[in-house]
């Protein structure tokens, strides 16, 4: 079982910690700590911790466009500690919930690199659809990368399995 919370500023350090693990240097775009912490602080970003039973951090998300005069929340980020253990998912369905159950979001999008496969499958399995590919459009090193949109709308949340199972 896992939750969500509010992160503050005394979870940058694990924030931080995440990204920099090696096995994510290709899924995202780190931060430093001043960008979290200014993000932190920003309106229209939401900062979330996952937790466990123990209440001890094992991943966390950011959204952006809280403020969006169209209803489009991003996931920004999400980060999990330990991949393949199911947290990602169950933290997805989570937030989806929060993001039209009460932000009332219209649509919920994403960006993720074309080459992140088990990404996009977990985003596939809890509702997310592929869009479309922003060719060659982020320098990571020496090479471009691509990035693949994907949405989910309030209307295909509501009419979903993981609407009326969100666990």
């Amino acid at each position: 079982m896992i939750r969500l919370r509010l992160a503050n500023s005394n979870d940058i350090d694990f924030i931080i910690s995440q990204e920099a693990r090696d096995e994510f240097k290709d899924c995202i775009i780190r931060w430093s700590g001043d960008e979290h912490s200014r993000n932190l602080n920003e309106q229209d970003k939401l900062y979330l911790i996952i937790e466990n039973d123990a209440e001890k951090p094992i991943g966390y998300g950011i959204l952006s466009g809280l403020k969006s005069r169209n209803n489009c929340i991003e996931l920004t980020r999400i980060i999990i500690a330990q991949p393949g253990l199911g947290y990602g998912k169950s933290a997805l369905r989570l937030i989806i919930k929060k993001v039209f159950e009460e932000y009332k979001a219209h649509r919920f999008w994403l960006d993720v690199f074309e080459n992140n496969h088990r990404a996009r499958h977990v985003y596939q399995s809890v509702g997310f659809q592929e869009e479309g590919l922003l060719r060659e459009v982020v320098m990571q090193g020496n090479k471009y990368s691509s990035l693949v949109i994907m949405s989910i709308l309030e209307n295909e949340y509501f009419q979903s399995k993981i609407c009326n199972n969100p666990r």
